[in-house]
């Protein structure tokens, strides 16, 4: 059977599904889905039917794309009420030998632990096994020893949300394998746990109504916080100050602001309005969006402040990372390096994607760990498309391909 995860992420303006198929030691990508919705404000879903509804096409249109019904998926979370909770715990192996069986019931007994009543623990990460008296970061299986230590970070969140949207998932007929924290899925799938070991990381997911903060030292996910602000109250100064169509404003927010470009006059959009032609240049947008920018980033140093003097990276992803007039005044203001990250997978090169992407790899620790069969689509529908597209490509000869390539150019005029 083949390994085929799916992952689906919603909040209060986008739903995600990303499909995968695990193939050596790599995904490779088999769709994605990537909508604007509406019906969920600061979190909690307050029309239910209408999110739903999102939801179901979301599922119809991955199906339609792959030709094999979607039916599970590995749902993302926000890190609302963010609580670690650090253990040290000890498990005895079986036969004198470590394995990832040993491994699994040490995440098991930490999960008798006590959290507050409105959170839940939704992620382990294991930062550290000790076994023998030497200390690693990396699992070695097979090591012989008669006991072993593991420091465990139980990562919770709010419990009603969480619920709520699971609930709405099942609702819409998909299983709920596991689920992950968008920073953690973005902190694993970078390695930016690995890379906070000797220095303190702020991790930026800049989106369009909240930025999720999350600080990384010593290889732990230390805490989170969430500003309600981003890149929308940018895009709703520009719609107030020149009524343009909201569904262009993100992008030439996003790529066209630039405080220093060699051609600041240039015309980046043109319109029509009662027989009279507007354009905005350059200057125009980025002159207006400088305040509004510079009072959010202004927010997110001073929360991020006392760390900042301790000394630390910041990394950017989502929706703010594709700014890059954003990247480079967050850079002189906050007077640290500042870096973006976008996943580098063939189909996911898309820093919104980066807490799907990296919820792929969240859940395949833990289906390798467990000895999980995945497949989050209808299995004989899915042997059905492979076994037709082998079929396919075996019947097609290269003279075949010639002619069809012929064929194109014809129609199209090249030849």
């Amino acid at each position: 059977m083949k390994q085929v995860y799916a992952t689906l992420k919603f909040d209060d303006n986008k739903l995600q599904i990303l499909v995968a198929e695990y193939s050596n030691t790599r995904f490779n990508i088999i769709a994605t889905y990537n909508s604007n919705i509406e019906g969920i404000v600061d979190y909690k879903i307050v029309d239910k039917e209408r999110v739903l509804s999102y939801i179901n096409s979301g599922i119809e249109s991955v199906t339609k794309k792959i030709g094999a019904k979607l039916e599970k998926v590995v749902l993302l979370v926000p890190p609302l009420n963010f609580k670690k909770i650090s253990l040290k715990v000890s498990v005895i192996p079986t036969d004198g030998y470590f394995k990832k069986s040993d491994v699994a019931r040490a995440i098991t007994n930490s999960l008798k632990a006590e959290v507050d009543d409105n959170l839940v623990v939704v992620n382990t990460l294991i930062s550290k096994y000790t076994i023998n008296g030497i200390s690693s970061r990396r699992f070695n299986e097979f090591e012989k020893c008669d006991e072993a230590f593991l420091d465990v970070d139980l990562l919770c969140a709010d419990k009603e949300i969480i619920y709520s949207y699971v609930g709405l998932l099942y609702k819409a007929g998909l299983e709920v394998l596991d689920i992950v924290l968008n920073n953690y899925a973005i902190a694993k799938e970078s390695v930016l746990l690995d890379n906070s070991i000797n220095k303190n990381i702020i991790l930026l997911d800049i989106g369009k109504n909240v930025t999720y903060l999350t600080l990384l030292s010593k290889g732990h996910l230390m805490g989170s916080e969430i500003i309600y602000d981003g890149l929308g109250n940018m895009y709703e100064e520009v719609y107030k100050k020149y009524h343009l169509p909201t569904s262009i404003i993100p992008r030439l927010t996003k790529y066209n602001v630039d405080f220093n470009s060699p051609y600041p006059n240039d015309a980046i959009y043109a319109w029509n309005n009662e027989g009279k032609t507007s354009t905005l240049t350059i200057k125009e947008l980025s002159d207006f969006i400088e305040k509004p920018l510079n009072d959010y980033l202004e927010k997110i140093i001073a929360m991020c402040k006392p760390i900042i003097e301790k000394g630390a990276d910041m990394w950017v992803c989502g929706e703010g990372s594709n700014m890059a007039a954003l990247i480079k005044r967050l850079r002189n203001m906050a007077n640290i390096e500042v870096k973006t990250y976008f996943p580098d997978t063939i189909g996911a090169r898309n820093s919104e994607l980066c807490a799907t992407y990296g919820a792929l790899y969240v859940y395949r620790e833990k289906a390798s760990l467990n000895n999980l069969d995945v497949a989050c689509l209808n299995s004989v529908e899915y042997e059905k498309v492979v076994g037709q597209i082998q079929e396919d490509e075996e019947s097609e000869s290269i003279t075949t391909k010639i002619k069809n390539l012929f064929e194109i150019y014809k129609d199209r005029g090249d030849i």
